[in-house]
């Protein structure tokens, strides 16, 4: 089965196969982590505007750091409800939407001491399904600004900002969706 978020894992395995058994990069380390935080997100469509919604989101992310750039994937999911800005009569108001994102993303440090503070860009596959409507998968892009506090040697705090973008086709609509995401979290690094 060669779906899309397939071929991403084997893109990240390959990338991280290749730093596991090449011994001579400097500094090179692994490192695996949760994250938590919010997501406020604005779908829109031709001419439908629905309101903007903040929730919880859960996620992970794993990578290998090569002194000030790191490759990660990275996924999160959240669930929002799509309210509409004015009384229309439209079937997807009031659905619950689940939004997800499993990518790749790649990150330029600027180390200052303890504070490493990063930014980042990703590209990786999003999904909506929004609930008895449909569903879709394609691709899209992010980036961001994030901040590591490095904790000793294998451990770190961190948190991110991102801006998410993606267009969607669901119920033959095409359905753009801006998301803005705050995460924090931690990393071990091994």
């Amino acid at each position: 089965m060669n779906t899309p978020i397939n071929k991403v894992v084997i893109i990240f395995i390959v990338f991280v196969s290749f730093f596991v058994f090449v011994d001579n990069v400097s500094g090179q380390r692994f490192y695996l982590g949760p994250q938590l935080g919010s997501s406020a997100q604005k779908p829109s469509l031709a001419d439908i505007e629905f309101s903007t919604d903040t929730t919880f989101l859960y996620g992970f992310r794993a990578g290998v750091k090569v002194l000030f750039f790191a490759v990660e994937l990275n996924y999160f999911q959240a669930a929002h409800n799509m309210e509409l800005k004015e009384l229309v009569t439209f079937a997807w108001g009031g659905r619950e939407i689940d939004f997800n994102y499993l990518g790749l993303n790649g990150k330029l440090f600027l180390p200052i001491l303890l504070l490493h503070p990063y930014l980042t860009v990703g590209y990786g596959y999003y999904s909506a399904d929004i609930f008895d409507v449909a569903k879709d998968t394609d691709r899209g892009f992010n980036f961001g600004l994030g901040l590591e506090l490095q904790l000793g040697k294998s451990f770190s705090l961190l948190a991110e900002g991102k801006y998410h973008h993606a267009k969607l086709i669901i119920d033959e609509a095409e359905l753009k969706i801006k998301d803005y995401t705050i995460a924090g979290g931690f990393n071990f690094y091994f």
